[in-house]
């Protein structure tokens, strides 16, 4: 089902995405965890409990028309009075259920984007401002939550309907014996058995919970599984011509302008609303998808990583190719080497999102994938934007020969790598404003840990003491209830063989009003209990959830590389943990409550009545206690590997869904969905083992013992196999609150807001690295620096160059304090990083990364991360100095336009300059630029690059930056080499080195590109 589930939205189309508030990563996971689970749970453990129940109902009638119709005729429309109650509660309970689906979901989506984009949290000291979005989405879904928990209490309170059954059974059972002249014995055992099935049916409608949440989950999935998309990759109908080679075309332009859309609309990831999209004279409308999608090959602007390692991600262009067709394209796209020298090669891991690459690395992997396709059609979007000089020249080379007999569409804002292109258009609004080859235009003027104790658990629920006094007295009270119907059905038994008319009136009347009164208590009782305590699960789930996230947003970027930790994991373990813990508290702990208070009242009684029998009952428990016992211990060990597993396929599922566009240009949604069915492969065999260890446990418990007993140990028989019955659960709740402890206890390396750190009020910002030794901690094996030193000076601006993966962003990363360096140390003002309250220094600190990363929320509030208080001319001020202020008051609603999932609804060079506006907002003391302008076109560029000159005066500023000509003006240009510096001074200086030094070289490459 979960494959199924998958299945179906990688089939959906790509508007489906942008338009549909509910198709988040964080929905994805949230439907391929808890919704499965619900099913899954209901089919594997309820469905079996409740066919029990229901047989047990039909037996007992059965045996009871068989012995005295009568009395079974009469009773027998008293059933409905708990089937009714049960059928309007799961009506009531399915409305709740998808009602509190979306509410649920929204701090998930939260959390996903601040787990998944942590380094812009922490370099923005926006743990508080995102902690205060989670909280507020929590309030709804718990504010339903007790709505859940009264609806619960009211249901299972009207199952008390079966004492009022057993008065009638009574008084009408007294008359049958004293005017029809039946005998005693079979009134009674009628009579029992009447209560027994009623008994039965209300267990069995007491899964009806689980039946609707499980009917609203199976919806949700089936939902997406029916749905079909306006463009349906699978579908077969379609013509598949043969394509002839063609020819390079270029499309320039500014950002905005429609050049990717174009790309899209090839991919056909939308169709256009007027209009046809032609390839060799046919409408791509009538062309099967899968082979259109086939024929091309896509390098995104951003490139699109999975969790894999590196030989995995290059083969999602051709499954099937071979080591050696990996390694030619991995050396057409200028990537062997690097990847060569990665400690375990092409298997080594390239994290979540491919957060172990350099940026330019990143984009060689892409471009490999595209070319091992070896597709028809070429597609490049930005294909070179984030490599260095001398990559970009050989990968250039690379794609130009790629090029050669195949149509080939380029989208670039650097103007030099489409020199070449056969025809060039330039996009202006939409529209093509000019179109011809580079000659043509140069005339022109445009441009595993232990499990700790419930109690501990219990004592994150102390603010809800009261909640949990009503609770327990409701649950200790209604567990007397049962030996105190038990008892009164006992002494009924000798009514029926007194030969005193008037006595059996009597006493009759007497029990029957007693058992009446029990449906009042019991009710009462019954919301009393769930109510509470299901406040007490709410309150503590929302406390977990808010507590895990905050903790989380607590540890060093290092976790976040860790191949477990991967955003996906990470959500489903927020959200799966919490509803075990929820479920644990406010369900099993009451029954706990509820069945010691039975057994201990029980034992007390049959003491008292009969020490004999009491002492065989007591003797027995200890054998119910170690079967279960052994269970819930097997059911353990199981759990937790499936919980593992779990993890595994919800990171699947979210790499799946962010990467949905190269997923859907490469047509590899089968790979996907072999990868997640193999992830499954595990919870499949736990579950065949859990089957088998159930079986050989429940066979430890003979049927007859509990039969052979009087009414009393019926009656705390069942409850004690009730508590047995739940040993799953709590197999699970206690791996939930393992996993939530885990997450709690743990201490990060490098703590962001420790009070004792030094709190600056201002920055001078001198940095400096000093004999810093450092190695990433998921590739301890490949040392970046070996002894590095560098001075960056306060009030001036420092250029970084090199090659990619030479150490340029790993400096950004240790002025940051996103790692700490294994030797050495980095200083600001004179004073370690290390001694600082990391929080206030990254206040006055600003970055600007390669990537931008955007939250979903309108564009004023991502300007506004972690400058909440920013007044409205502010805002705009910051727009204008990153040239972002006249696209966004060209939108239709401005500084109120939602951006999306990860800005999905804003073009490249739009969010880059958000992200300017959000860093310039910040005004800090130190500014760093990782390649701030490189998704920018030529006009916007240089707008962004003078505001930013503008920006850099009078505060330290470090520009790491493959084009060179951004960072001239700087005052110091430093470069690196492999981890190392080789020279540092002005352009002019460094230049005057000649062609001996490494500067000259970069740039004579540079300059030598835009020449050819």
């Amino acid at each position: 089902m979960r494959a199924r589930y998958l299945q179906a939205v990688l089939r959906q189309d790509v508007e489906y995405f942008d338009a549909s508030s509910g198709s988040t990563t964080s929905e994805v996971v949230t439907s391929v965890t808890n919704d499965s689970l619900a099913v899954q749970d209901a089919l594997a453990e309820k469905v079996p409990s409740f066919v029990m129940y229901v047989t047990t109902f039909f037996g007992c009638y059965a045996v009871g028309f068989a012995l005295l119709w009568r009395l079974t005729l009469v009773t027998l429309p008293s059933a409905l009075l708990l089937i009714v109650p049960s059928v309007a509660y799961g009506r009531a309970l399915t409305d709740l259920a998808r009602r509190i689906r979306a509410p649920y979901a929204r701090p998930g989506a939260v959390a996903e984007q601040a787990v998944s984009s942590a380094r812009t949290v922490y370099a923005f000291a926006a743990e508080n401002a995102t902690m205060a979005r989670f909280a507020a989405a929590l309030e709804e879904s718990s504010r339903l939550g007790l709505r859940l928990g009264l609806a619960k209490g009211v249901a299972m309170g009207s199952n008390g309907v079966a004492f009022a059954i057993y008065a009638f059974n009574l008084w009408y059972g007294g008359r049958l014996v004293m005017y029809h002249g039946y005998q005693g014995g079979t009134v009674f055992v009628v009579s029992s058995l009447i209560v027994i099935g009623g008994v039965s049916l209300g267990s069995a409608l007491s899964n009806v919970k689980y039946f609707s949440e499980a009917t609203a989950a199976a919806d949700r999935i089936l939902e997406m599984t029916r749905r079909v998309p306006k463009i349906d990759s699978e579908s077969c109908d379609g013509e598949e011509p043969a394509c002839a080679g063609g020819h390079t075309v270029a499309l320039v332009g500014h950002s905005g302008s429609g050049k990717s859309t174009a790309v899209a609309l090839l991919e056909r990831f939308y169709d256009p609303t007027a209009g046809e999209v032609v390839m060799d004279a046919v409408d791509i409308r009538r062309l099967r998808l899968k082979w259109l999608r086939a024929q091309m090959g896509l390098v995104s602007q951003e490139p699109a990583m999975f969790a894999m390692s590196v030989r995995e991600n290059i083969l999602f262009g051709e499954e099937d190719a071979t080591g050696e067709e990996v390694i030619a394209a991995a050396k057409a796209a200028s990537a062997h080497d690097f990847i060569s020298q990665l400690p375990q090669g092409y298997d080594t891991q390239v994290g979540e999102r491919g957060a172990q690459m350099s940026g330019g690395q990143k984009q060689r992997i892409a471009i490999a994938r595209a070319i091992l396709r070896s597709p028809k059609i070429l597609l490049l979007d930005e294909a070179t934007s984030a490599l260095d000089t001398e990559s970009e020249r050989i990968v250039q080379e690379a794609l130009d020969v790629a090029s050669k007999g195949r149509t080939t569409i380029v989208v670039a804002h650097r103007l030099s790598t489409v020199r070449s292109a056969d025809n060039i258009a330039v996009v202006q609004f939409g529209a093509v404003q000019e179109l011809g080859s580079h000659g043509d235009g140069d005339g022109n003027e445009r441009p595993k840990l232990p499990v700790p104790s419930l109690g501990r658990m219990l004592l994150l629920n102390a603010p809800e003491w009261k909640h949990a006094l009503v609770g327990c007295l409701s649950a200790v009270l209604s567990g007397g209830i049962h030996p105190v119907y038990a008892y009164g059905m006992g002494c009924s038994f000798s009514i029926y063989y007194s030969k005193d008319h008037a006595e059996i009136k009597e006493k009759t009347r007497l029990y029957a009003l007693v058992s009446l009164a029990l449906v009042v208590l019991s009710f009462l009782l019954s919301i009393g209990q769930h109510y509470s305590f299901g406040a007490m699960g709410e309150y503590l789930t929302k406390r977990i959830r808010e507590r895990m996230l905050a903790k989380i947003l607590t540890f060093e970027v290092g976790w976040f590389d860790q191949d477990e930790n991967s955003s996906g994991a990470i959500c489903s373990q927020l959200a799966k943990d919490a509803n075990i813990v929820r479920s644990l508290v406010g369900d099993r702990i009451a029954l706990v409550i509820q069945t010691g208070s039975m057994v201990l009242i029980a034992f007390t009684v049959d003491l008292v009545i009969s020490w004999r029998l009491a002492l065989v009952m007591i003797v027995m428990q200890p054998f119910i206690i170690a079967c279960s016992y052994a269970r819930r211990v097997l059911l353990k060990r199981m759990s937790t590997k499936s919980i593992q597993a779990q993890s595994e396929t919800s990171k699947i599922a979210a790499d799946a869904v962010s990467n949905l566009r190269t997923i859907t240009a490469f047509s590899s949604q089968d790979r996907i969905l072999r990868l997640f069915s193999q992830a499954q492969d595990g919870p499949y065999r736990e579950a065949i083992k859990q089957s088998c260890g159930r079986l050989m446990a429940e066979r430890l418990v003979t049927v007859d013992a509990v039969f052979q007993t009087t009414m009393i140990l019926v009656s705390t028989g069942r409850v004690i196999a009730d508590a047995c019955s739940m040993t799953t659960d709590i197999a699970k709740g206690a791996d939930a609150v393992s996993s939530v402890f885990a997450i709690l206890d743990r201490q990060t390396k490098i703590e962001p807001n420790n009070p004792e750190g030094f709190k600056p009020e201002k920055l001078t910002g001198d940095v400096e690295i000093v004999d810093v030794d450092f190695a990433y901690p998921s590739r301890p094996d490949v040392v970046i620096f070996k002894g590095f030193c560098l001075s960056i000076m306060s009030g001036k601006s420092t250029a970084l160059v090199g090659q990619s993966g030479s150490g340029k962003s790993t400096i950004i990363g240790l002025i940051e304090r996103f790692y700490d360096p294994i030797n050495g140390t980095v200083r600001i003002d004179g004073r370690d990083i290390r001694s600082y309250n990391l929080q206030a220094l990254r206040q006055r600190i600003g970055l600007v990364s390669q990537e931008p990363t955007l939250f979903a929320g309108t564009i004023r509030e991502n300007i506004m991360l972690g400058e909440e208080a920013a007044s409205e001319a502010e805002v705009e001020d910051a727009a204008r100095a990153a040239n972002a202020h006249g696209f966004i008051a060209g939108l239709k609603d401005g500084y109120e336009t939602w951006c999306g999932d990860r800005g999905v609804q804003l073009s490249g060079g739009q969010k880059q300059r958000v992200a300017i506006a959000r860093a310039i907002l910040k005004n800090p003391a130190i500014l760093l630029l990782d390649e701030a302008t490189s998704a920018l076109d030529g006009r916007s560029a240089k707008a962004v690059q003078e505001a930013l000159d503008r920006v850099i005066v009078g505060r330290t500023s470090v520009v790491v930056a493959h084009r060179l000509t951004t960072i001239q003006n700087c005052d110091v240009i430093t470069v690196l080499e492999r981890g190392v510096v080789v020279e540092k001074g002005t352009h002019e200086s460094l230049m005057a080195n000649g062609p001996s030094g490494a500067y000259f070289v970069l740039v004579s490459l540079q300059q030598g590109g835009k020449q050819h």
